[in-house]
């Protein structure tokens, strides 16, 4: 391997074979990261399409920093990956497939992750199961951030022995598409590792000798989707490929077999004596544990059922946008639909498309410091740096939301609070600079009371804002100050300085008017209404939808 590497320069190692469409998507994804200091290896495994080396040339000519080799003959997928590694330079290095998707903003993070944390060999993230079609998979967790944090551990018996255990249906092998230092795979014989190329769980004997050397890094953003449905085998031969005629015996023997191999495999790539001895022990137990799992799930694949009103009520039957006609939908084009958020993300992206069932919104804004897997077209990214707490949060909003508004309205919603019941809207909401969800009477002698000791009924951070309201604080130099000890943005409008703001002419809507807007706290004013928004699922909103 050539141990000359380039300060700063990521190495984008990327084996295709035959799959001209998805290569074409994944050369547009690696060449609009948002870190620019790359360098991509391509190497066509002998791809008996031409339509593969026309994509890769044309994408070359126009941007220099892709390295193209042919391969004569088919090395095989293992080989072909030590290939696009060995040509690098960077470094660091990342493994590519054609048929996977990484936010812009994967290798930039993920390459300052490494660049904070010098001890650490590999960084990686969250990241999602799709279908070939680009569909959520089902019967994958949600997170794999769980499953992964033994592998922080500073403790390498913790990192290794845990390794091992984990069933690789968890996503175990998919650090292998992490951001590694080059350095790290000095001395790493990856043809050895993978048996001449013959186990195709090459992927986790990297990562289980990497995590000898040092623990991964793993980011909580899902800046990352993996295909699934491509069966792995650890050799092939000619009893996998007739899987529907074996016996249930024959199975499982085979089963058995191949977790032997699995268990030498790893006993032969670790140089600790108690690790090879421990890895020995568990054999059976994780042996009961893999056949239990398989068990329980196909017992409950053929208990499955599909119910078809989850939430238990009816509510507003525009399923989409694109299901509403557009002279039926409300037209609201002086409001702008906006969501702030650096944590769930992805669950925000829903709230805001769901937001918009038979709205038509002057425009639809996710603020975030990365862009979410299948962002919809009618949904402007804007970056923003990453928001470290909700004091943090709150204080963007009071003073920056305003410069991303260019309607007269902006109607900010969360991933736990959103429109739900369209037909529910008034254009009498209009008439207000704010309107929030009804508070609760205060069982204390300070909460929800302004300047004066008078009682406010109207709050919350899900609400509609004028744009005057929103530029007020820069307007006026209003000092980001706590309320009862608090730095919450609704607060600081609706309670602190909420005289200021009247002062200025701002409009608070009266609780006879927000009890139509939106829910959170269920106080009697609120009973048998169906609002147009909410926020949080307690009581009656517990029937709305959570993503």
């Amino acid at each position: 391997m050539n141990n000359e590497t380039t300060k700063g320069l990521v190495s984008v190692g990327l084996p295709v074979y035959n799959r001209p469409d998805s290569l074409r998507r994944v050369l547009n994804i690696v060449t609009t990261q948002t870190y620019t200091n790359i360098e991509i290896v391509v190497s066509d495994n002998a791809s008996p399409d031409t339509k593969v080396s026309e994509i890769i040339e044309e994408f070359a000519r126009r941007d220099s920093r892709i390295k193209f080799y042919r391969q004569d003959k088919n090395k095989g997928v293992l080989a072909n990956a030590e290939f696009v590694l060995k040509k690098s330079q960077g470094e660091y290095f990342t493994w590519f497939s054609d048929d996977d998707w990484r936010s812009p903003e994967f290798i930039e993070i993920l390459v300052a992750e490494l660049e904070i944390n010098k001890d650490i060999n590999l960084a990686f993230c969250d990241y999602h199961e799709v279908y070939e079609n680009g569909n959520l998979a089902d019967g994958y967790p949600s997170t794999h951030l769980n499953f992964f944090k033994p592998f922080e551990s500073r403790y390498r018996l913790i990192r290794t022995m845990r390794f091992y255990w984990q069933n690789a249906v968890r996503g175990k092998s998919n650090i292998f598409y992490s951001v590694f230092r080059r350095a790290a795979f000095d001395g790493l014989d990856l043809k050895r590792l993978s048996g001449e190329y013959r186990h195709l769980n090459m992927d986790c004997l990297i990562v289980f000798t990497l995590l000898q050397k040092g623990p991964v890094s793993i980011r909580s953003e899902a800046m990352c989707t993996l295909t699934c449905g491509n069966k792995k085998y650890y050799s092939i031969d000619e009893r996998q490929s007739k899987q529907s005629d074996r016996t249930i015996l024959s199975k499982l023997i085979n089963f058995i077999i191949d977790q032997k191999e699995d268990r030498n495999q790893y006993v032969a790539n670790t140089d600790i004596f108690v690790e090879k001895m421990i890895i020995y022990l568990l054999f059976f137990p994780k042996l009961l544990a893999l056949l239990t799992a398989i068990s329980f799930k196909k017992i409950m694949a053929s208990n499955a059922f599909q119910d078809g009103n989850s939430y238990g009520i009816e509510l507003d039957k525009s399923q989409s946008n694109a299901n509403v006609k557009s002279s039926e939908k409300i037209k609201l084009k002086n409001v702008t639909l906006v969501a702030v958020a650096t944590r769930n993300v992805e669950e925000t992206l829903k709230a805001l498309v769901y937001s918009c069932r038979g709205i038509e919104f002057g425009s639809v804004k996710l603020l975030s410091h990365y862009t979410p897997y299948g962002l919809d077209k009618n949904v402007e990214f804007i970056r923003i740096e990453k928001i470290k707490s909700i004091d943090d949060w709150s204080r963007k909003i009071i003073y920056d939301l305003n410069q991303y508004i260019n309607t007269n309205f902006a109607l900010l919603v969360h991933a736990d609070g959103f429109v739900v019941n369209p037909s529910s809207w008034k254009d009498e909401f209009l008439c207000y600079d704010y309107i929030g969800a009804p508070w609760p009477l205060p069982t204390d002698n300070f909460s929800y009371r302004d300047i004066n000791g008078n009682i406010v009924r109207v709050g919350n951070s899900v609400s509609l804002r004028s744009k005057r309201l929103l530029e007020l604080p820069i307007k006026l130099n209003l000092p980001w100050e706590p309320y009862c000890g608090y730095l919450n943005e609704d607060g600081f409008i609706c309670t602190k300085n909420k005289h200021i703001y009247e002062a200025a002419g701002m409009k608070f809507a009266p609780l006879d008017v927000a009890r139509y807007f939106s829910h959170e706290s269920m106080i009697p004013e609120v009973r048998n209404i169906k609002p147009f928004a909410f926020h949080k699922w307690a009581g009656s909103n517990s029937i709305y939808p959570k993503f």
